[in-house]
């Protein structure tokens, strides 16, 4: 009778050992030996194939694993699943050929080049198509596709997992994650709960699961389309109507049935952010309606809207209004831009991959499309996504149980994205009510994080001393030629004046300004609309193609005295400098400037300005209106004023101090001129201890901590421009430094800029009378400032309640891509540069003369073409 329990004990060995024999033998025939095009000596392994996971309904998912390089210890490494969204979009395309995997596919779709930061040198990757009838997983059942949900997918892929650790029993007990983005917000925490319940009461499961990783992922449909909305408004995507339409039409509990309102408001929004990639909206897009559309849907509306959830609708609505926009572009195609063209991302990668994906070499290689399918290889199905079946409004509920679980959750979110916003994955984390354990800091790449700032400097007129202006005197001001400066320049200079060739007498006058404390000459001269840039020697000047003296003549002026070349004799006037007085000093130099150079008398008169410069405009244009009233032909013939980044309110009080205190802390070495480019930016050594100086202890509320007062250092210009205006020579060919200071000019004056006396805590007053005078007023703003932010504007303007004259629409190019937005209101006009920083005509000078010129010619800016 023992016979019987001896067979069984030695039967079962050898049944084990023909299961692993097999597994091997599977593993074997997936592994690839070259891919068509691949670099040679990789030094990793390949492996790509099908796991069956519904023998019944003849589902097969497809993956493919890419190990770490030997030179690393692959068997060492962690094992990481990843997974792209859609629903219904390719983690091979997407993951593995343009994001994370070892490999990126050249233009010509034939060719591979090895990806320098390719995660495989830190884990081994597992890319999963999912669900069946996504890439080139498959089912045997057609249904399968129009039923495809959140449910099954998680379901099919936990049972893929099983099934791959039997072929693959060497990552049996390995340390193991869940990656992916987008939609895959969903499909990662359902299959991490999956995994984290089946493995419950198991001490050492084959399924080692750690934790999870999602990067810009759909949440929480509640959350996610408010941070959408909002970070459309932010971002001047969309106008101020449009908002409040969609946050009150859109916002309801349930997000399952939206209304006709919101709806409606979608479609404005459609039609309002123009053509732009929203994956990256500083990136120019590829123009191709393939190129746009990976992981664009989020949700999808699926047998009509009653079954579709909220942000469903809105990136359904996203994907609709690229296609359309593309599709009446195309016979405008530009070339695709290549990859070191946009800041590592290429916006035409996806095309590369539909190349290569379909050619039969390629698939014979991956051992991918083993039932012969007709039809091509596409990186998103539309089927599967049009059709999908459940998706659950929020993910919180899976999240709070992982947490509570132990599980290593990590989530990241690119600030360029527009389709699951960095704002949409803040409202989803907020409402966890998870306690802090480390505070918001700033993390670093290099010593640095990603950002940028620049500004620069030139022609200069002194102070306001007392005298009569002649003639002579003018003449003496004429700059016969400045150190550096570039042959055969056609325009004349004089001391801090510029005027145009051919067209300089009827040209109309503009003066520029800026501050508090900063010079006009340093940054709007050399740095931004004036005709020279100082060279990086500090000693040579170049041409500037943009410049605005093509448009108009040009006057920079360095007030207060005390700030560049400006002076006084009464060392006192610096502790008594403000708003107030520079506004009254300005209006007395413009009066005498006029009698030395009297061919301006009653020329047309503008002026502009930036940053805090948005006291001094409209302070001065109070000022001359006011002045000129009852005045036929006055003298300064003003017709209205212009300006990017104006401060225009002022909140500072108490606990809104110490707040931007830490704020400022927080983002420190960030350049907040410019947050997307951190070339040559230093934070001027600000740290928690710079806020307990002259700051806090001032007498004056205006010398309480704002925002712009953290302006930092842009070294690079401003070490160009500190060198220049302190030649000697260039000081005798600008008739400057008369009074001889023995320190160097300084491009900013610490003293005044500390000691400032008085500041209004509103413009808008001044506004509103200066629109009812008939002023010509322009606000335009780039969208990467953090020092006046385009929101900051927006509110403000808001807050003067005028009547919109034009919606808020896109401005496009010659190339059809989007140079921002603007709305024409009663009295004013509103522009955005999209992808500039604080100082527009630094990040795009381009722009910022069409801007300009529109201005003077009094044209709203076309919605096509027509750049300079």
């Amino acid at each position: 009778m023992g016979h019987p329990v001896f067979s069984v004990v030695y039967l079962l060995p050898l049944i084990v050992g023909t299961c692993f024999s097999s597994s091997l033998r599977d593993q074997v025939t997936d592994r690839i030996t070259a891919l068509p095009g691949q670099p040679k000596n990789v030094g990793f392994a390949q492996y790509s194939g099908y796991v069956t996971v519904n023998d019944q309904a003849g589902r097969a998912l497809f993956y493919w694993l890419v190990e770490s390089p030997a030179s690393r210890g692959a068997q060492s490494r962690p094992l990481v699943l990843w997974l792209n969204g859609g629903p219904g979009c390719s983690s091979v395309a997407y993951g593995a050929a343009e994001e994370i995997g070892p490999f990126r596919i050249r233009p010509d779709g034939k060719t591979l080049y090895l990806n320098p930061y390719a995660w495989n040198n830190l884990a081994n990757l597992l890319f999963l198509e999912s669900p069946a009838g996504v890439g080139f997983s498959y089912s045997n059942t057609t249904s399968d596709l129009y039923t495809a949900g959140d449910q099954r997918t998680a379901e099919d892929a936990y049972t893929f997992l099983v099934n791959w650790f039997e072929r693959f029993p060497q990552y049996k007990h390995r340390d193991f994650y869940i990656a992916g983005e987008s939609y895959a917000g969903h499909y990662v925490p359902q299959l991490s709960q999956i995994v984290y319940r089946r493995n419950k009461g198991i001490r050492n499961p084959v399924i080692n699961f750690k934790g999870f990783l999602v990067g810009n992922a759909v949440t929480d449909d509640y959350h996610d389309f408010i941070g959408t909305f909002e970070y459309w408004w932010t971002h001047g995507l969309i106008s101020d109507s449009t908002y409040h339409t969609l946050r009150a039409s859109c916002n309801s509990g349930s997000s399952q049935h939206p209304s006709t309102e919101c709806m409606n408001a979608l479609k404005v929004a459609e039609v309002e952010r123009g053509n732009i990639d929203p994956y990256s909206i500083f990136t120019r897009p590829c123009n191709s309606t393939a190129s746009l559309r990976h992981n664009l849907r989020g949700h999808y509306l699926l047998n009509g809207p009653q079954s579709a959830s909220m942000l469903s609708v809105i990136l359904q609505a996203f994907e609709k209004w690229v296609l359309s926009l593309l599709a009446s572009a195309h016979a405008h195609m530009i070339p695709c831009p290549q990859p070191w063209m946009s800041r590592a991302y290429d916006p035409c990668t996806e095309r590369y991959s539909d190349k290569y994906f379909n050619r039969p070499e390629v698939q014979n290689a991956l051992h991918a499309n083993i039932t012969g399918v007709s039809y091509p290889w596409k990186t998103c199905s539309d089927i599967v996504g049009n059709y999908w079946a459940d998706s659950p409004l929020s993910m919180l509920p899976i999240y709070s149980e992982l947490i509570a679980a132990g599980l290593r959750i990590w989530a990241f979110s690119g600030d360029t994205d527009a389709v699951v916003p960095v704002t949409a994955t803040r409202y989803s984390i907020d409402a966890l009510k998870l306690p802090t354990i480390t505070n918001w800091y700033p993390w670093y790449d290099n010593g640095k994080c990603i950002a940028v700032m620049k500004n620069l400097l030139i022609t200069h007129l002194s102070s306001l001393v007392a005298a009569d202006y002649h003639l002579n005197e003018q003449e003496r001001d004429r700059i016969t030629k400045l150190p550096g400066q570039p042959e055969n320049v056609n325009f004349s200079q004089y001391s801090g004046y510029i005027n145009c060739g051919p067209a300089s007498r009827s040209s109309p006058l503009l003066l520029v300004d800026r501050g508090p404390g900063c010079s006009s000459v340093a940054y709007g001269g050399l740095e931004e609309v004036g005709p020279f840039r100082v060279r990086p020697d500090g000693d040579t000047l170049s041409l500037s193609p943009y410049a605005w003296n093509s448009e108009a003549n040009l006057l920079f002026l360095d007030a207060p005295a005390g700030v560049g070349f400006s002076y006084s004799n009464a060392s006192a006037d610096i502790d008594r400098v403000g708003d107030r007085r520079t506004a009254k000093e300005s209006y007395t130099f413009l009066t005498k400037w006029f009698q030395r150079f009297p061919q301006y008398k009653h020329r047309p008169f503008y002026i502009a300005g930036e940053s805090y410069a948005g006291h001094y405009v409209p302070q001065l244009s109070q000022i001359i209106v006011r002045a000129n009233e009852g005045n036929k032909n006055p003298i300064i013939n003003f017709k209205g004023f212009m300006f990017c980044r104006n401060v225009s309110i002022i909140f500072a009080r108490n606990r809104c101090d110490a707040a931007l205190s830490e704020a400022g802390i927080e983002y420190r070495k960030i350049n907040p001129y410019n947050i997307d480019n951190n070339h040559c930016y230093d934070d001027g050594g600000y740290r928690r201890q710079n806020l307990k100086g002259p700051l806090l202890t001032t007498r004056n509320v205006f010398l309480r901590i704002q925002p712009w007062r953290f302006r930092g250092r842009n070294y690079c210009p401003d070490m160009y421009s500190r060198k220049y205006p302190n030649n000697t020579r260039l000081q005798k060919a600008f008739h400057v430094n008369v009074s001889r200071v023995p320190h160097p000019l300084a491009l900013c004056n610490d003293p005044i800029y500390t000691w400032w006396n008085d500041s209004q805590s509103s413009m808008l007053p001044i506004y509103k009378e200066l629109i009812a005078a008939g002023v010509r007023i322009w606000v335009f703003s780039g969208d990467l400032d953090a020092v006046v932010p385009l929101t900051a504007t927006r509110y403000s303007i808001r807050a003067l309640g005028l009547k919109t004259i034009t919606n808020w629409y896109s401005r496009f190019d010659d190339h059809q891509q989007v140079g921002g937005w603007s709305q024409v209101y009663m009295g004013l006009t509103f522009v955005t540069v999209t992808g500039a920083g604080h100082e527009v005509p630094i990040s795009l000078p381009r722009h910022a003369l069409q801007v300009f010129s529109h201005f003077l010619a009094n044209k709203a800016l076309p919605e096509q073409g027509h750049f300079r």
